[in-house]
């Protein structure tokens, strides 16, 4: 691997056999990962290799406080390493517990042919809906599927079994709802297509999607181990003891994404109200222009330093207010990450850097940056990928790849 410095002093290191790891491509055929994925995330492959890298085992402890899919979290329990992770959203920490749970492959095969039965009475009937959904929910699932959506969360509601297994069954129904909406992700917004399957094929694609995650069970040794995720800022973490021995986490790019929106239909059908979701929205970590987020007190905050000349020429005020917002909210984290961890203890950022107007947002060397400001020392920038800019980017400003990087840090 080839090593470098940047012009703040941070060595750079290229990583490109890692660049497959930075995308969610992989983990589409990977047991249990595949039961959901986020557009935005890395694979267990990364994960594995860091643990590897670093001898973890048992006696460690992960923390991932932007739990996404739970990537890192099932990661570490494939590996027999303890791991926690946190999330400000709903949707993330169901789907981590889920994958996370311990299952018998033959007592849920036993209930899902239960619950077949009773579906089976009730899927061609003309349903009212029983709860109020937002009129974005009404008009990404119209024609009857947004019934059959609530006729499906019901029974499952209904029967008398444990939390842990209805969830297997109801993630089974939140991971094919992209593919029944008229609302679909593209970048990070929702973009309205007639292209959404029917209603009538809801059962048929249902029973496919329980039928591989079934498969994808296996008996599981019985550990004292943990691993789960729970409802939780990044900038204010509820530990107070120093407990983890290894961060491995990705926030939110600064990239304009807006995961509210991208996982809206999600969101609303089974978690939260409109309203509860723009609560949501305006918490959420700073990676886009809608976010207001009330934070904690930041003594000590120093702005990364060529941050604001790299913004003179951005003249949208919102996005450079995100700006400004995203790399103080980047300092909190790493703030508390220096809090909670043990003395020794390695730390892995994800970070993708950004353009603007034309201008560079190195958001690696920003974060090794702040990072050693919050208490961390910084070990290398891991260059791991490049990224081409937008379209209307390149039209303006020619072709300038954007950096990918995992930036290591160790607690001295």
């Amino acid at each position: 691997m080839r090593q470098d410095r940047t012009t703040t002093g941070y060595p750079v290191t290229e990583a490109v056999q890692w660049k497959g790891w930075l995308t969610p491509k992989a983990s589409r055929n990977r047991p249990v990962h595949r039961w959901y994925l986020f557009p935005h995330s890395y694979t267990d492959t990364l994960v594995h290799a860091l643990i590897g890298e670093w001898s973890l085992n048992s006696n460690d402890t992960v923390l991932d406080p932007f739990v996404g899919a739970g990537t890192t979290i099932l990661s570490s329990k494939e590996r027999g390493v303890a791991a926690i992770g946190y999330d400000l959203s709903p949707l993330a920490v169901f789907v981590t517990n889920t994958k996370v749970a311990r299952y018998c492959a033959k007592e849920l095969r036993a209930k899902w042919q239960r619950l077949l039965g009773v579906l089976s009475k009730g899927y061609r009937e003309q349903r009212e809906l029983v709860r109020d959904y937002p009129p974005l929910v009404h008009k990404a699932l119209s024609r009857g599927r947004l019934g059959a959506f609530e006729h499906i969360f019901r029974r499952i509601d209904g029967m008398e079994w444990s939390n842990r297994e209805k969830d297997f069954f109801r993630l089974a129904l939140v991971a094919i709802v992209p593919q029944f909406s008229d609302a679909v992700a593209s970048g990070g917004w929702l973009k309205w297509t007639n292209g959404g399957k029917e209603a009538a094929e809801i059962a048929d694609v249902y029973s496919r999607t329980i039928n591989d995650m079934l498969s994808d069970i296996e008996a599981s040794r019985c550990s004292d181990l943990r691993w789960e995720a729970r409802l939780a800022d990044a900038r204010r973490l509820p530990e107070d003891a120093r407990r983890f021995s290894a961060v491995i986490t990705s926030p939110p790019y600064p990239n304009r994404h807006d995961y509210t929106r991208v996982f809206g239909v999600e969101l609303m059908t089974f978690f939260l109200d409109w309203q509860q979701n723009r609560s949501l929205r305006y918490q959420s970590f700073h990676s886009h222009p809608e976010a207001r987020p009330q934070r904690p007190s930041v003594p000590g905050y120093v702005p990364p330093r060529d941050l604001e000349q790299n913004m003179v020429d951005i003249g949208d005020q919102r996005l450079r207010r995100m700006l400004r917002g995203y790399f103080l909210d980047l300092y909190l984290c790493l703030k508390e990450i220096d809090r909670v961890c043990v003395t020794d203890a390695r730390v892995a950022i994800v970070v993708g850097n950004a353009q603007y107007s034309g201008h560079p947002i190195m958001v690696d060397e920003y974060t090794a940056e702040l990072g050693e400001i919050a208490g961390l020392k910084c070990q290398e920038i891991r260059a791991v990928r490049w990224r081409g800019n937008s379209a209307q980017q390149m039209k303006i400003y020619g072709r300038r790849p954007a950096r990918e990087s995992v930036v290591i840090f160790r607690k001295e």
